[in-house]
């Protein structure tokens, strides 16, 4: 069972609130609070509810996106609802988005995406800083000797060390590792392409 957490809409329809808020409220593998935000006085709301997901309309007059984003004192997933088509470069300040057109299946795939995230850098949490690196190092594409070579410890040291991370994270495979890297900001998705490049 998931923990429970706290969603915020600010959307200037009551009838968006209303419906998305039933939608939310009617899952039964995700237990949230769900509250409406107005856009007077939304900082200083945020700042008391630290809602895990805060859903929006992105075209709301008023809000500075990117002082939102970096000013969260908590980790905050903002989700765009989209009325209209916009173009990416508008949409970089948002985690993610879905539009008023899709059907339910589709948002509630969004949602729980974004929670699942949250959790993954929550289990994260209790890595260790050598930890942190031997999981780079595989990210790399690195061997054992390799991540040995760079971290200045031995292979069986590195063999320890993924074992922990295994038993930590329950993710077995390169694959998983790299995108929990991702999602934790261990890697940037740039630094993984580049290296691919070079291959």
């Amino acid at each position: 069972m998931r923990h429970h957490i706290s969603i915020a809409l600010m959307l200037p329809s009551p009838l968006m609130v209303a419906g998305i808020g039933t939608l939310l409220r009617s899952l039964p593998d995700l237990p949230c609070t769900v509250t409406e935000l107005q856009p007077d006085g939304y900082m200083e709301a945020i700042a008391r509810m630290h809602p895990a997901i805060l859903i929006v309309d992105p075209v709301i007059n008023g809000v500075e996106w990117d002082v939102l984003k970096s000013s969260s004192s908590s980790p905050m997933k903002i989700i765009a609802v989209l009325t209209q088509q916009m173009p990416k470069t508008a949409l970089r300040w948002f985690d993610d988005s879905f539009s008023i057109y899709d059907n339910a299946t589709a948002i509630i795939d969004v949602i729980r995406r974004n929670v699942k995230a949250d959790e993954d850098i929550d289990k994260g949490k209790d890595l260790s800083p050598r930890e942190k690196e031997v999981i780079v190092g595989i990210v790399k594409g690195l061997s054992n000797k390799e991540i040995a070579l760079e971290m200045n410890v031995s292979v069986n040291t590195v063999m320890t060390h993924r074992r922990n991370i295994a038993a930590k994270l329950h993710i077995h495979t390169p694959a998983g590792l790299t995108i929990f890297a991702i999602v934790s900001n261990l890697v940037k998705l740039e630094d993984i392409k580049s290296d691919m490049d070079k291959l």
